[in-house]
């Protein structure tokens, strides 16, 4: 009798842990949630409505601001568009991946080294579905794919919009008519060029069938969205510089910059109403936010710049100097002291640019491509209808989503970015809510960030890049400036500042006041043990940008001058799957 005893409490407690098991994975796979990731390209702070958008209509994107939280002093992680995607997938300053100082270009030896971890690598390791759609600008020989970064698929450009031609819009360094914009499904060019007049459809529909299919697996899943809008095609301008689909714009492919914002509303709107329709909202936690601020220079094709004025540079940089679109160089007339022209083009290609001094976007560390529209949605975890001014940065994105989904981070890559689950959730009563320490409390007050970019004259760099440095950081809400120059590489010389220039960018984001360094001394001396602190740290790697050769520029078939056949491949509007014909 006592034997049988014995057995059955055995049996008991065998079945017990065996239930205690199961339930442990249940409660594992209900904890991780879906991740979706919008990243626009070039997009800038005010160019969404909740932002203060002055005509462009975003609703869809508006609507995570409704229903969770508006992160009003995100930043960017640096001042190009490789470097931002390096800094959001790795959570490290890209100095230290080797994705300085420019971008890749189309014709890029190199990408994001294999032996960096991407969200995606660690996502899929703990049993995610990883997808990517859109813009990947990290480089484009196989070695370098996303296919090969961790994601499990991928549909989408390679780079730029303006690096590469597309039918009625050859690019000016096209001049054999061969570098076409590719679409890639995976590892192999599917269109080339690609048709901007359904992109934008094709994107959804693949975006959408990821989810459902994930869903149908029951497997959480990493989409990462890094849009081709709003970036502008390549020069010389035409009849329009932006984009859009048949949907969007009446002249498509040809579009203006108000139809380019709406049609990436209506994608990210897409998205979310295929996870609004699964009934997955409560578990799927979707950031927005922009690699960089406008393309200043750019005019008519880029956005706004909004308050972030970069007013003290506009005042200080001669009136003489002139910024041009990408490709263009001054070419001033008494009539016209702001002339712009395509070189070998003058007659037919000619524009006028904006005064150096207010070309504070892309390419610089001004406020206006630093400061990020930002918005999160997760139902029942961050509150709804919420705003925060603690200064967070794409460096985050990959150690908070590390916390979202219980992974330990690699210490063979040291993160530069913080989790910042506390600040989404404020103070939510929720599982994922880190504690709330005084050492974190401290963590978020005694930030601080710095900014890296090239452009001077002297350097181990080749011109025009010269040195790669950190020109201005962040500390609570004061910037200090210890190099001052205008976007990519304008006329105007890089001022080295002694003592530092010191604004207040809360109270004047327009950075036309600086204070008065002698009322701050002890704050500067801080941040200069900092920044010498944090350049000290970084293991220089070679610059990766830099080496180029046309044999890796893609093309389809060379016999064909890199054009697909028409109707080669097709993609299915309902699975969003391809197949060839």
């Amino acid at each position: 009798m006592n034997e049988e005893k014995k057995m059955m409490k055995l049996k008991m407690y065998l079945c017990c842990n065996r239930l205690l098991v199961i339930l442990f994975f249940i409660y594992r796979v209900e904890c991780l949630p879906n991740i979706v990731i919008f990243f626009a390209d070039n997009l800038g702070y005010n160019d969404v409505g909740v932002f203060g958008a002055p005509s462009a209509h975003t609703p869809n994107i508006d609507s995570l601001a409704t229903d969770g939280i508006k992160l009003n002093n995100w930043n960017s992680a640096a001042h190009l568009c490789s470097a931002s995607r390096a800094a959001l997938l790795t959570g490290r300053y890209p100095v230290r991946s080797g994705v300085y100082p420019s971008v890749f270009k189309p014709d890029a030896a190199n990408g994001l080294s294999p032996e960096e971890i991407t969200i995606a690598e660690y996502l899929k390791e703990k049993g995610y579905a990883t997808s990517i759609v859109g813009k990947w600008h990290l480089g484009h020989r196989e070695e370098y794919l996303p296919t090969n970064q961790g994601f499990d698929e991928w549909f989408g450009i390679p780079y730029h919009m303006s690096g590469g031609s597309i039918d009625d819009h050859v690019c000016g360094f096209d001049t054999n008519q061969t570098i076409w914009l590719p679409l890639f499904e995976g590892r192999r060019i599917v269109e080339q060029p690609v048709d901007l007049t359904n992109l934008a459809q094709r994107y959804s529909t693949v975006a959408r069938k990821f989810i459902r299919r994930s869903v149908e697996s029951e497997k959480p899943f990493f989409l990462y969205f890094p849009f081709s809008h709003v970036h502008q095609l390549c020069a010389p301008q035409q009849a329009s510089c932006q984009w859009a689909s048949k949907q969007f714009s009446t002249d498509s492919p040809r579009a203006n910059f108000k139809d380019a914002v709406e049609e990436m509303d209506w994608i990210a709107g897409q998205v979310l109403s295929q996870i609004d329709e699964l009934n997955i909202s409560n578990e799927t936690f979707v950031l927005f936010t922009s690699d960089n601020g406008p393309w200043v220079a750019e005019k008519s094709c880029s956005g706004s710049k909004g308050p972030f004025e970069g007013r003290w540079l506009r005042d200080n940089v001669d009136d003489s100097c002139t910024a041009c679109p990408h490709d263009y160089v001054p070419s001033p007339t008494k009539d016209r002291p702001r002339r712009c022209v395509y070189p070998g083009k003058e007659s037919l290609y000619h524009l006028d640019g904006v005064h150096c001094g207010d070309d504070t976007g892309l390419g610089s560390v001004w406020e206006a491509n630093l400061r990020m529209p930002a918005l999160a949605r997760w139902p029942q975890h961050i509150p709804a209808g919420v705003e925060t001014m603690s200064m967070v940065s794409t460096l985050d994105i990959l150690p908070t989503i590390l916390n979202l989904a219980n992974i330990t981070a690699s210490k063979h890559n040291p993160l530069d970015g913080i989790d910042i689950t506390e600040i989404l959730l404020q103070s939510n009563n929720d599982a994922h809510n880190v504690n709330r320490t005084n050492s974190n409390k401290e963590k978020f007050e005694n930030r601080i960030l710095f900014f890296w970019r090239d452009g001077f004259e002297d350097g181990p760099l080749p011109p025009p890049f010269g040195r790669f440095d950190v020109v201005a950081a962040k500390y609570g809400n004061y910037k200090v400036w210890f190099s001052t120059k205008s976007a990519h590489y304008n006329d105007d010389i890089a001022v080295f500042h002694d003592p530092p220039l010191l604004f207040d960018v809360i109270k004047d984001p327009a950075e036309a006041f600086p204070l008065n360094v002698s009322d701050h001394i002890d704050l500067l001396e801080d941040i200069l043990k900092l920044v010498e602190d944090h350049k000290e740290s970084v293991d220089w790697v070679t610059p990766l940008t830099l080496a180029r050769d046309p044999r890796f520029t893609p093309c389809f078939d060379k016999e064909t001058n890199c054009r697909t056949p028409l109707h080669e491949f097709q993609i299915d509007m309902e699975s969003g799957i391809l197949s060839t014909d």
